[in-house]
């Protein structure tokens, strides 16, 4: 017999919210094992002892908290899903009948927290994954992904037009300095600074245009997006099976990767406690200038040389297509002949090697080489060492695993953070906004972490299997 569902309203309910939450429920979960009262600490500084009372700050937390959790980009529909959806209202802990928040009260603690509050909330996220056994600290894995701005090719202008009006005598002297004639003795060159163009300079068009409506963001080029204005998170995530998300800093997008490993390094440190044995990046991390720093702390670079595949100008061959005899100090060509050291320069760092006089004109390989006929000339850094010993690291089957890890361990969180958190694009305008999100991305992402290796542990089950560290050989003590 086919059955009718007759649905009455009912005056009175004999039920609670809790009873509506299943105890499988992320959110039970996540209220089950993390202790949210330390928000209190955070924010306490930033209330007045007088006045009408606040929204509690643990519930402001909470509400930002489901927005990343569930990838609801727009405040105003979270909001409208906190009045309908059960789970939230429990977590937040309010009552069938009491009012949501206007979503205007999250705008209000962006304003009113200062970014160090968001920033130690990530942090407690780390603690909590420590605390876990969720860290383990021997390896770091270091990358960036693109972040769409929330602004439109609309709004592209030239930079001048963004520059707020100057006072008259500034500007005179600003034109003055800017036309000097050629034969002014104060006239300097065209280049930047070596300072300013060693600090990740922003690329030529970027120089040119900006953004009306977001300033701060980067113009730039994607295979998927194509040209778009784009911030960038550079992450950091280590090596425990967990994954767990130690560091995470937003930055224009036009800023160059091998920019941030210091700073990227150096916060990942922080949160774990111990430097890493192997810092793990793919190949635009690969400068000279990485491999020194990274060398002179003790740290391994499990980072392949960016210019490894390049060739000279018009497919010239470069240093890598001669072989060094580092017990002679020589380089051997293809056709057999020696180039020997001809000059030191210990002000660029570097040993100059030459070809004897006469052999190159009439070699076979004279196209490809040095085409004038020339004796054929290579330079050497002083630190090209640290390439070659990261080669050999690399082309060990310890090496090749390492960084077999990769890809497994930080490009996936990047799927993850863009398909289910709401990370492809900017909530909102302005650098230090786009770092409240990406800590907050970061943060949720680590306590569904910590809450799955909890459920896991007390299941009786191990929290995750972790391969054996002594697997990979330790690199030298700081």
């Amino acid at each position: 017999m086919m059955g009718r569902h007759q649905h009455e309203t009912k005056l009175y309910y004999q039920l609670s919210v809790d009873q509506l939450v299943p105890p499988q429920h992320l959110l039970r979960q996540i209220a089950d094992h993390i202790d949210f009262s330390f928000v209190y600490q955070l924010a306490r500084p930033y209330y007045s002892d007088t006045g009408q009372p606040s929204i509690d700050p643990v519930v402001l937390f909470k509400m930002l908290l489901v927005g990343y959790l569930y990838g609801i980009t727009s405040e105003r529909r979270l909001m409208d899903e906190m009045r309908v959806n059960l789970a939230y209202r429990w977590l937040l802990g309010y009552d069938l009948d009491e009012t949501i928040p206007d979503h205007s009260v999250l705008s209000k603690a962006r304003v009113r927290f200062p970014l160090a509050v968001f920033e130690a909330f990530f942090d407690q996220t780390v603690e909590l994954c420590k605390a876990a056994g969720l860290v383990r600290g021997e390896a770091v894995f270091m990358d960036s992904t693109l972040i769409q701005a929330n602004a439109s090719l609309d709004s592209l202008q030239p930079r001048e037009a963004h520059e707020p009006p100057i006072p008259a005598r500034e500007y005179i002297e600003r034109v003055f300095a800017e036309n000097q004639t050629p034969d002014d003795p104060a006239r300097t060159d065209d280049k930047p600074p070596p300072e300013e163009a060693a600090a990740g300079t922003p690329t030529a068009a970027n120089k040119r245009k900006v953004s009306r409506t977001d300033p701060e963001s980067s113009l730039m080029s994607h295979t998927t997006f194509g040209v778009h204005f784009a911030y960038k998170a550079h992450v950091a995530v280590d090596d425990h099976p967990a994954r767990v998300i130690t560091a995470a800093v937003a930055t224009p997008g036009a800023i160059a990767d091998e920019y941030m490993l210091e700073e990227v390094l150096r916060q990942h440190i922080r949160q774990t406690g111990k430097p890493p044995i192997d810092v793990v990046a793919d190949r635009r991390y690969g400068t000279m200038e990485n491999y020194r720093w990274l060398t002179e702390r003790g740290f391994r670079a499990t980072i392949p040389d960016r210019a490894a595949n390049k060739r000279g100008p018009g497919g010239m061959w470069s240093i890598r297509d001669f072989t060094y005899n580092a017990e002679h100090n020589t380089y051997t060509c293809a056709a057999g002949e020696t180039l020997a050291p001809a000059s030191v320069r210990r002000s660029e760092r570097m040993t100059e090697y030459k070809a004897p006089p006469g052999v190159c004109e009439p070699c076979v390989f004279r196209a490809q080489c040095s085409p004038t006929g020339k004796a054929r000339g290579l330079r050497r850094s002083f630190d090209r060492g640290l390439l070659e010993d990261t080669k050999r690291w690399l082309e060990s089957d310890d090496g090749r695993a390492r960084y077999a890890q990769r890809k497994v361990y930080i490009e996936t969180q990047f799927g993850i953070a863009k398909e289910l958190h709401g990370l492809r694009r900017a909530q909102w305008r302005g650098r230090w906004r786009v770092q409240i999100q990406v800590w907050l991305t970061a943060a949720a992402m680590n306590m569904k972490k910590l809450v799955k290796s909890k459920e896991i542990g007390s299941s009786g089950g191990p929290i995750e299997p972790t391969p054996d560290p002594g697997h990979f050989q330790p690199a030298p003590a700081i």
